[in-house]
């Protein structure tokens, strides 16, 4: 075989071999499986409103079969399942976002949160049947009966959920449990509270003044409720005074060493005439 030849039938095995790699890298490239957090995307199609898209006024009827079923398939699943699905999806948007100029403002602080709310807000289409993790206050929770439902749901609980950069515009929460101990009412004020769920729709209702307004409605498994244990922010304050009042001795002392030292080193030292002497 001729040199000639040896040279095509290496660059024959090169282009093989560049084409399987690229079939191969095609393949990886494939969605994966779902995962079992994703949802069976006939529970949503109800929540696309003809006319108004994703926001519609309470729960209509024709949304109930994919409401409860959104509940049930949250409260089998394990927490910490829910949460690390949350987490990835906030990396997706966060990829997103960063190249949104509605959202510098945001990231001027190398440590600041992920503003979900605002992203959630602007952009709800994304968000729809996606999980999120919220923090923030309750100010209103209440329990009723489930009602009639195919997935032997009892008891509901909702929560108008204020968390940080909403302009205390609520995110209302349905969810199955709740953590023990946690206050409820119509009107309360309970911080340290924390969801995972899924974005079902914009809730419409009607404020206190009657005027039309619009939520996000999460559907979660568990309202999870981390309250400080009793008179640790008094014993913060406490600590914070100590150390301030620690600093300003110490710093007083020193300066009281500082200037006695001056004074006995110059009863010590020479005086010296500003005239040479004769």
């Amino acid at each position: 075989m001729s040199l000639a030849d040896i040279l095509r039938v290496a660059c024959v095995l090169s282009i093989f071999v560049f084409v399987l790699a690229d079939v191969s890298s095609a393949q990886n490239d494939e969605p994966t499986s779902q995962s079992a957090a994703d949802l069976d995307p006939s529970w949503l199609e109800s929540t696309k409103h003809p006319q108004t898209g994703l926001l519609s006024r309470n729960v209509r009827p024709e949304e109930a079969v994919g409401y409860f079923a959104i509940l049930n398939h949250a409260r089998q699943l394990p927490l910490a399942e829910l949460k690390s699905a949350a987490n990835t999806f906030q990396k997706e948007r966060l990829a997103a976002i960063r190249r949104d100029p509605n959202f510098r403002f945001y990231f001027r602080k190398p440590d600041a949160d992920f503003p979900t709310f605002a992203d959630l807000h602007r952009n709800p289409e994304p968000y729809h049947g996606r999980l999120v993790t919220l923090r923030g206050h309750l100010r209103r929770l209440i329990s009723s009966p489930a009602g009639e439902n195919a997935h032997g749901l009892q008891q509901l609980h909702e929560a108008w959920l204020y968390v940080a950069g909403a302009q205390q515009n609520p995110v209302v929460v349905v969810c199955t449990e709740l953590s023990p101990s946690i206050p409820t009412g119509s009107d309360i004020l309970v911080d340290f509270v924390s969801v995972t769920g899924y974005f079902f729709k914009q809730y419409g209702y009607e404020d206190r003044s009657g005027q039309p307004r619009f939520a996000p409605l999460v559907l979660a498994q568990r309202l999870e409720w981390s309250p400080r244990p009793a008179g640790s922010e008094w014993a913060s304050k406490r600590t914070m005074f100590g150390l301030t009042l620690g600093t300003a001795v110490v710093i007083a002392v020193g300066l009281w060493l500082a200037r006695r030292s001056r004074r006995g080193t110059g009863r010590e030292r020479p005086v010296y005439d500003s005239q040479s002497a004769e």
